[in-house]
């Protein structure tokens, strides 16, 4: 009686476990939307960005089909010259999804939206640059106010004084190349926005 009883619980342990089986990744996926995610976010083929990435071994040729049909709709809508300018300009990298003549239009745009990214991206590092370089200058006017304030007070001896003109002498030196790197700066900061203006008046090839 006892080994009836404990095999009646072994049977009420173990039926549970058979409900929360998890459904086949390989079939029970919508495959078309998967593909049509992929294509549209202008994935390359691989295992990294394919079936394989959702299914452990080789799907079905109906599910694969479906895959197929659904990556081709998205690469429709990825491989546009629209969509090349604005993943260029957004510095997106292309990883040669497209083909033909569809390809050739969406790399013309996709190069001209690079070009503005680049000049942005030029643009932000002179900024920085210039916001550094105008510290800097500040950071010196400071320092030389206070030297020409301590020399006007005339509290120092002669050595002093001499050792504090020395050190204002090299202080305006050094203000005086801050501000020509400020005024560089500021040069080709204005034939960048051109630049920039002149791309973006163009707009994206249609």
């Amino acid at each position: 009686m006892s080994q009836y009883r404990t095999w009646i619980l072994v049977l009420i342990v173990a039926l549970p476990g058979c409900a929360t089986l998890s459904p086949d990744p390989c079939r029970n996926n919508d495959w078309y939307a998967i593909g049509y995610e992929d294509g549209l976010a202008g994935r390359p083929p691989g295992p990294a960005s394919g079936p394989e990435r959702y299914c452990p071994t080789a799907i079905a040729e109906p599910e694969l089909a479906q895959y197929r049909l659904g990556r081709e709709a998205g690469l429709g809508a990825y491989c546009t010259s629209q969509n090349g300018f604005e993943l260029g300009k957004g510095g997106s990298r292309y990883q040669g999804v497209c083909n033909g003549a569809v390809e050739t239009e969406f790399l013309r745009a996709y190069q001209q939206g690079q070009q503005i990214h680049d000049v942005e991206t030029q643009i932000r590092r002179l900024d920085s640059i210039l916001t550094v370089n105008e510290s800097e200058r500040d950071r010196l006017g400071e320092r030389i106010q206070q030297r020409r304030t301590e020399l006007a007070q005339g509290r120092l001896d002669v050595e002093a004084q001499e050792m504090l003109h020395a050190d204002l002498r090299e202080l305006e030196a050094t203000v005086a190349m801050v501000e020509a790197e400020i005024d560089s700066l500021e040069a080709a900061l204005r034939e960048q926005h051109a630049q920039l203006a002149l791309l973006r008046q163009s707009g994206y090839p249609r």
